[in-house]
């Protein structure tokens, strides 16, 4: 099998490798495990990064046909194993029938049909698939969406959702666990122990959100006539609903769910890292479209771009800065500065 393809990263030119999907960046899984050792990279099947105290200190690409196992740490044939990224990429590949899930929504999966075909299906309201299964279950909790499908098997990591929490990544999947029932005990990510001094700096179950909504608060308006018509329309398994998704109008992360016009709407945010593009009524990467709320919102990033990406906004602080004139454009997704402009939404 072909070697690895290595480059080794400047500090801060690879600290954070955006997701397309998940919205944890290589730098989110380095800093939740105290190991050394290969992560997969979550915007791209092929890559990987290499961690060592709590940093990504080296990132590359396996090699022709193949893709990266990150349960195994290995380079493995794509005829064989399914891309972590693309479910169209698994079943252009792969030689025999298989169920694979939907990187991009949970309460679907494809199926390949060995000859480089796919077809989708939905798990229904209320239904999400594991692919650890090959089925439906029921449940509010997407088993894809675990930090784990980016580790290998056998570690134990921190749960960047709930700090303090650990998780036992095996085969991709894993449940957050506390260190006991009590609340005096946490796990430290950096040591990779329970300990009884809490080492977070606050509460981040649910990061991203600035506190002026609350999951599930009510709003009496959002669902207007106008919004909701406004709304684009949504299909499940090709066939329209009538509930619709409306943005809050405040962030660039939150949105409503309209059951229909004039009813009552329910504020809900997008998973960390993705945001809410209102034209496709789905969350996706924020370089993929263009948001005019403030972008740092809901993302891990310290740096955000603005648009046309020939500067970017520091999110701690909100202040502006220019990339050096030997590499105007800031690429978001890579943070980096670079002297190509970057093909990303936000960049046009």
């Amino acid at each position: 099998m072909e070697a690895f393809n290595v480059r080794i990263c400047a500090v801060a030119a690879c600290l954070l490798l955006a997701s397309q999907a998940t919205g944890y960046t290589m730098q989110d899984l380095c800093q939740q495990w105290s190991g050394t050792g290969y992560v997969g990279n979550p915007s791209d099947c092929h890559a990987w990064g290499y961690c060592k105290d709590q940093q990504v200190v080296a990132w590359g690409t396996c090699g022709a046909g193949l893709v990266y196992n990150a349960q195994t740490a290995s380079c493995e044939y794509a005829t064989t194993t399914p891309c972590s990224t693309s479910a169209v990429e698994t079943c252009s590949n792969v030689k025999s029938p298989m169920y694979v899930a939907d990187p991009l929504n949970c309460t679907s999966y494809g199926y390949c049909d060995g000859a480089g075909g796919i077809s989708y299906g939905s798990c229904g309201s209320g239904g999400v698939y594991s692919a650890a299964s090959t089925s439906c279950v029921w449940g509010p909790t997407c088993p894809q969406a675990s930090i784990c499908r980016f580790m290998k098997s056998n570690i134990f990591v921190g749960d960047p959702n709930k700090c303090g929490n650990y998780i036992n990544c095996v085969n991709g999947y894993g449940t957050s666990t506390a260190c006991s029932s009590t609340a005096d005990s946490f796990y430290n990510a950096a040591t990779g122990n329970c300990q009884s001094t809490n080492p977070c700096t606050g509460d981040n179950t649910n990061a991203g959100n600035s506190g002026q909504f609350t999951v599930g608060e009510p709003s009496t308006t959002a669902c207007n006539a106008e919004d909701f018509e406004n709304a684009v329309d949504l299909t499940v398994d090709g066939k329209a609903v009538t509930y619709k998704y409306v943005p809050d109008g405040q962030t660039c992360y939150g949105y409503y769910y309209c059951a229909a016009k004039g009813a009552t709407g329910y504020w809900n945010q997008c998973p960390t890292g993705t945001q809410f593009n209102s034209a496709l009524g789905q969350c996706v990467s924020p370089a993929s479209f263009v948001c005019g709320e403030n972008r740092c919102g809901n993302v891990n990033n310290p740096f955000m771009a603005v648009k046309g990406c020939l500067s970017y906004t520091i999110c701690s602080s909100g202040i502006t800065e220019n990339c050096p004139s030997t590499a105007e454009y800031y690429d978001e997704v890579n943070n980096i500065c670079t002297k190509d402009i970057p093909k990303y939404a936000i960049c046009k």
